[in-house]
């Protein structure tokens, strides 16, 4: 009876540490919510998301970092390498972080959810820390 209880208690915590750690990422239907809260705060921008997005982009690139107008001109959606990347060598003229549509999408999804009441906001993301996504209200470049 001894030798069970020490593996079922080693089996019960482990099970109790699954259940209590919260996700590192958000699931799909996390990303669905993103999309139906952006879409009910801006249309426009759900479409400039989509143009934007509708091939794979690489940051740091002019195509990425100019992003697309969602009012005709001076709000747009936008991928910029992180200032303090370029700094600190994380980022430099040679790199391409390649950002696939699937992720470019719903990443702006997540920025525009939990963005301001009319969608603005900034996130960053990627493993090294460096790709910040924007949904501004400053002209293109």
């Amino acid at each position: 009876m001894v030798h069970l209880t020490a593996p079922i208690l080693l089996l019960a915590s482990l099970c109790l540490l699954l259940l209590t750690t919260p996700t590192l990422a958000d699931t799909e239907f996390d990303f669905q919510n993103h999309r139906y809260k952006c879409q009910r705060k801006s249309g426009a921008i759900m479409d400039a998301i989509a143009r934007h997005c509708r091939k794979d982009l690489h940051m740091p690139t002019g195509i990425a970092r100019l992003g697309e107008s969602f009012d005709g001109g001076t709000n747009v959606v936008s991928i910029a390498a992180k200032p303090a990347c370029w700094m600190d060598g994380r980022v430099n003229d040679q790199t391409r972080v390649w950002i696939p549509e699937y992720w470019c999408t719903r990443q702006f999804w997540k920025v525009c959810s939990q963005g301001d009441s009319r969608g603005r906001g900034t996130q960053i993301f990627g493993g090294k820390g460096c790709q910040m996504f924007t949904i501004t209200d400053f002209k293109k470049y």
